[in-house]
C-alpha cells in the first residue's frame, strides 16, 4: 500500500515540464507562477470564530481533485455553504472583494434566475465553484466541527478549471461571508535536500523557513491500520496558516500523508 501511494505522488509529477527531486519539500508558489508542476493546494480560513482548512490533492484516477475539509467554530444545527470564488482576497481581508462564484463556463449566466445546481449533473448545471451545491453545505457536529472528503472530477490545477488564483469563502446561514482565504499551490522542490538541512526557500519571498518536523512518520512502513490514514492530513505540517510574509513550506512526508489520506477514500 505504501509503495502504491508513493507511486501516486510520483505519477502526479510525471506530466510536469520540469523535474524536481523526489525527496525535496513542498514549496508555496506565488499566484503568478506556472501551475504546470503543482502537486497540491490549500486554503486556511479564519474569521468570525470559524477556523477551516481545505486541501486539494490529485486523484488516483487522474480525474479532478480530492478535497479534504475540516472546520471548527460552527454553530450547531446551522448550514454553512462554501464556494470557490472568482477573485482573490484583497489586502484588507474583506471577503466581499472575492467577487462571485467561480464560473468559467458561464453556467449560471446561461441559466439566469433559473440556476439550480443539480449534484447529479454538476458539469452542466453547477458553477465550477459551487462546492456546497455539489456536495452540500457544512453542518456542525455536537462540538461545532465539520469534516468532509470529496472527489470533484471537474477541478484542476491548470487550464480553464484551475482553482489556483482564486479563493474559498464560507458563508453563514444568511449567505453572509464569514471567512475567506486564497487558494495556494505547492510544487515539489529540491531545495530542502540540496541545502542538506531542514530549510527550504519560499519562492514568493526568498525567505528561508523551517520545515515542520514529521517524526511521527518515521515508522510509516510498519503501519497496518490504514483506517486512520485520513487523520494524517490534519498533522501540524499540513495545517500551516500564512505568515505575515506569506512564507510557508511543508515537508514531503506531509505531502505523502495527505496523498495517503486521499487514497483511502478512492
Amino acid at each position: 500500500m505504501i509503495k502504491n501511494v508513493v507511486s501516486l505522488l510520483v505519477a502526479a509529477l510525471a506530466a510536469s515540464s520540469s523535474v524536481y527531486a523526489s525527496d525535496g519539500g513542498l514549496v508555496r508558489i506565488a499566484r503568478t507562477d506556472s501551475a504546470s508542476n503543482v502537486v497540491m493546494a490549500d486554503a486556511n480560513l479564519s474569521g468570525n470564530g470559524i477556523s477551516s482548512s481545505f486541501k486539494f490533492l490529485p486523484t488516483q484516477n487522474g480525474k479532478g481533485l480530492q478535497i479534504i475539509i475540516s472546520a471548527s467554530g460552527l454553530g450547531q444545527g446551522n448550514k454553512y455553504p462554501f464556494h470557490i470564488h472568482e477573485k482573490v482576497v484583497p489586502s484588507d481581508g474583506n471577503c466581499t472583494g472575492t467577487g462571485g462564484h467561480l464560473d468559467p463556463f458561464k453556467v449560471k449566466a446561461a441559466a439566469g434566475d433559473n440556476y439550480k445546481c443539480d449534484s447529479s449533473k454538476p458539469d452542466s448545471t453547477c458553477e465550477l465553484g459551487d462546492l456546497a451545491g455539489i456536495f452540500g453545505a457544512m453542518q456542525a457536529d455536537a462540538n461545532g466541527s465539520y469534516s468532509g472528503n470529496f472527489q470533484d472530477p471537474m477541478l484542476s490545477f491548470s487550464g480553464d478549471s484551475s482553482i489556483l488564483g482564486h479563493s474559498i469563502v464560507i458563508h453563514g446561514p444568511d449567505s453572509s461571508r464569514l471567512a475567506c482565504a486564497n487558494i495556494t499551490g505547492y510544487v515539489l522542490s529540491s531545495s530542502a535536500t540540496s541545502k542538506g538541512s531542514d530549510k527550504a526557500t519560499d519562492k514568493t519571498s526568498d525567505k528561508e523557513t523551517d520545515m515542520p518536523g514529521m517524526s511521527d512518520m518515521s515508522d510509516m512502513s510498519d503501519m497496518s491500520d490504514m483506517s486512520d490514514m485520513s487523520d494524517m492530513a490534519s498533522h501540524e505540517g499540513m495545517n500551516q496558516s500564512e505568515s505575515s510574509s506569506g512564507a510557508s513550506t511543508v515537508g514531503i512526508a506531509s505531502a505523502l500523508a495527505a496523498v495517503m489520506a486521499a487514497a483511502v477514500w478512492l
